[in-house]
């Protein structure tokens, strides 16, 4: 029996340890050097394809090269416009949401992207960078702090999710601030189709915002297109009950693998079944769809995009569900058994 949970610990301390080490590289001075915070004062002279707009709740200190802490600021939401230009990201700080969108290409659909455990700054940069990218969508990630470099993995696992708890008041502010310009026709969101997508301890600020934060004023009209939560690392039993309490997207997608080797070093740390798990069915939300990607994925937690230094690859099939998902379009529950069938045969099964 010692054996057995000495076992069940290891590989629960080697999954959040692989979360913490995939920081280690964009910590280091190399690579903050390719980050420029502008002064406050300063406005983007240039256009540019390869841009960005952050939404943050960390400490930020202007004169120091890791100037994005990690930390969580409660008292106030930053927005920053990233622009790439030379192979430098120049970071403009902005007074709003509206004004940091104002300088992002229009004609886009957008998606609002809120990350799991173990990123910095710089780590959320090359994230949202590969889904504006490989989606061709504008991209507003919600940057909050989900790892700390002096704890411990163990410490980090705490860290991360009482971080993503405290970030779920000032995502509702983000999410308030998307509605209005929705109802009163912004000129950066006319048109665009809007995606809210949270991955692993993301859905945390999700779970969190719809169980305990004031949504009443969200839910008058669903302004969101999709509403994705993938890979959640959040409790499955019970989740029908906060998930049915979301009316403010016209759809709420919910995606999920058996194996995924991530959440089941979750589910033995907290001994609890984790939601991007295995949902069986009479414990479903009703207004939920529900995709399984175990036949496709294997062992995969991050399935969603293709990563330059992970030999998986999503199969065309995937490919083409993610795309139609990240641009807003609808996607029913048979079209989705139908389009990512097709793509089982062809299927990568690289493990992490």
């Amino acid at each position: 029996m010692k054996r057995f949970l000495t076992a069940i610990f290891l590989m629960a301390g080697i999954t959040v340890a692989q979360a913490q080490n995939g920081a280690a590289p964009y910590n280091s001075n190399e690579h903050w050097q390719e980050f420029l915070l502008q002064p406050e004062t300063l406005k983007p002279q240039t256009q540019s394809d390869t841009c960005l707009v952050f939404v943050s709740n960390r400490y930020i200190h202007p004169d120091s090269l890791r100037f994005a802490d990690e930390h969580l600021d409660t008292t106030s939401l930053k927005y920053f416009f990233l622009q790439k230009t030379g192979g430098k990201w120049n970071v403009y700080q902005a007074p709003s949401l509206g004004e940091a969108m104002e300088h992002m290409p229009r004609g886009k659909d957008i998606v609002v992207y809120a990350e799991g455990m173990g990123k910095i700054f710089t780590a959320n940069v090359v994230r949202a960078k590969l889904m504006a990218a490989q989606y061709k969508v504008n991209v507003i990630m919600f940057d909050y702090a989900s790892i700390n470099n002096s704890y411990k993995p163990s410490k980090n696992f705490k860290f991360a999710r009482h971080n993503a708890r405290l970030s779920a008041g000032q995502y509702l502010q983000l999410m308030r601030q998307l509605q209005q310009a929705k109802t009163a026709g912004a000129p950066w969101i006319e048109g665009a189709r809007l995606t809210t997508f949270y991955h692993s301890m993301g859905n945390i600020i999700l779970e969190e915002m719809v169980q305990h934060q004031h949504i009443s004023g969200l839910n008058n009209t669903p302004f969101i297109d999709n509403l994705v939560i993938n890979a959640a690392c959040v409790p499955q039993k019970g989740h029908a009950e906060w998930v049915e309490k979301i009316n403010f997207a016209k759809q709420v997608y919910i995606h999920y693998n058996r194996s995924d080797l991530q959440l089941k070093g979750a589910h033995l740390l907290m001994l609890k079944k984790q939601l991007g798990e295995k949902v069986k069915k009479r414990h479903r939300a009703s207004n939920a769809v529900y995709v399984n990607f175990h036949n496709m994925v294997g062992w995969q937690h991050s399935y969603f995009m293709n990563f330059p230094k992970n030999e998986f690859r999503l199969t065309p099939a995937m490919v083409a569900y993610f795309s139609r998902i990240f641009n807003g379009q609808e996607v029913s529950p048979n079209e989705a058994i139908s389009l990512l069938d097709t793509g089982k045969e062809t299927a990568g099964h690289t493990h992490l």
